[in-house]
């Protein structure tokens, strides 16, 4: 139960980060979203290693995680682009609905531990977004192509499952949790050399998910 605790700690924070969007502390608001994101990384994990489904057998982790992971890396975050970064209302409810479907997809997360279609990363998105001081329109241009790819069968690899170069993948994580942190110390006075560097996870990301799909 402990472990559920620790993934239903994530809606805490969400609403933590709503109130401070509502305030307008861009910053802190998004250092707590990076904590939600934290918790998602190790929850799983966490998870297994305690096998829940056998010693707490009356809770469904998998919804409560689902739950926790919509309002974390879609609402909340969709909120703090509207509101800081002028994204159009529209454009936002196109994101919602869009990943509530892909939420709700039944292959959403597939058997062999991949994400179909783009897994929702919207709060790695809108963070690049701010760091760039991207133009509105080509902010919004992106979140609609990756509403689009939600739908896409396409396979997104699963960090933490994904066997197919599992252990590369996690090597080449650690700098980038660095980084990360250094950006959310530093926020927009970030150097831009930093910011440009910490594109090469992302890229590789992509790049290897693309591999993956064309051979399978």
């Amino acid at each position: 139960m402990a472990v559920h605790l620790l993934t239903a700690s994530g809606i805490v924070l969400a609403f933590w980060s709503i109130v401070l969007i509502v305030k307008g502390d861009a910053g802190n608001a998004m250092r707590v979203l990076a904590l939600t994101a934290v918790i998602d990384f190790i929850d799983g994990t966490l998870a297994r290693k305690a096998d829940v489904k056998t010693h707490a057998p009356n809770t469904d982790g998998g919804l409560i995680d689902n739950l926790v992971d919509y309002v974390t890396w879609v609402f909340a975050p969709i909120f703090w682009a509207w509101y800081f970064l002028d994204i159009h209302f529209l454009v936002c409810a196109v994101v919602l609905i869009t990943s509530l479907f892909g939420f709700s997809h039944t292959q959403a997360k597939t058997s062999d531990h991949y994400f179909l279609g783009f897994p929702s990363y919207w709060n790695f998105l809108v963070f690049y977004f701010w760091l760039f001081e991207f133009d509105p329109m080509l902010s919004s241009a992106i979140l609609i192509l990756c509403s689009a790819l939600i739908f896409a069968p396409l396979k997104f690899i699963y960090p933490s499952r994904t066997k197919t170069m599992q252990k590369t993948t996690l090597l080449l994580s650690v700098p980038y949790f660095f980084m990360i942190i250094t950006m959310l110390w530093q926020l927009q006075e970030t150097p831009l050399w930093l910011s440009i560097a910490s594109l090469y996870y992302p890229l590789y990301y992509f790049i290897l998910s693309a591999i993956i799909t064309r051979k399978k």
